[in-house]
């Protein structure tokens, strides 16, 4: 998710699992079948002496999370404060649940409707702010009961709703997408 040298150490973030197991959960014959799947991780922050190649591992919340996503423009290689994943609010889910995490004092803040399913949230910042968290977290979410999908809008700082875009069919979960203010024509 991030990594970042801090004195003499360098710290890299990231979600981390005690095995492997996540990646059978995830074959298509267990999901088909309906096999509940536990694909959260933890946030967790490896700190790397470079003096000697000690490492020390802490969990940076107690929340699981996957998908993790940082004001990339803002604070990527560098210290930072806020992460946004999605998350498993309902016992034995799927991704069901948008999380922020403050890594500098472990608040945890959460969007959730019962039934909705969301993607990776993809932070856009507010042009010109050099507030870590001020812009928007968009994430494409299914709602299986009628089959289609909405584009979520939520304000970064408090995960309050600001808008939707309903879509008359679904759109298929993706992995890792990316806002460029600036593409190329």
């Amino acid at each position: 998710m991030n990594a970042f040298e801090d004195g003499d150490d360098v710290v890299v973030d990231m979600v981390a699992y005690p095995d492997s197991h996540v990646i059978q959960d995830l074959y298509l014959s267990p999901l088909r079948a309906g096999k509940p799947v536990t694909v959260a991780g933890m946030l967790t922050r490896f700190r790397i002496a470079l003096k000697d190649g000690a490492v020390d591992r802490t969990e940076l919340a107690s929340e699981r999370l996957e998908l993790p996503r940082i004001n990339y423009a803002a604070v990527a290689g560098r210290s930072y404060r806020f992460v946004w994943g999605t998350g498993v609010q309902s016992a034995g889910g799927f991704f069901d649940s948008i999380v922020k995490i403050d890594v500098e004092s472990g608040e945890i803040m959460r969007w959730y409707e019962p039934g909705y399913y969301p993607g990776e949230p993809v932070f856009v910042a507010s042009p010109g702010s050099s507030i870590e968290d001020e812009g928007v977290i968009l994430s494409v979410v299914l709602d299986p009961q009628i089959g289609r999908s909405f584009v979520l809008v939520l304000d970064a700082s408090s995960l309050a709703e600001r808008a939707r875009a309903e879509v008359p069919h679904h759109i298929p979960f993706g992995f890792h997408g990316s806002y460029f203010a600036r593409a190329a024509n």
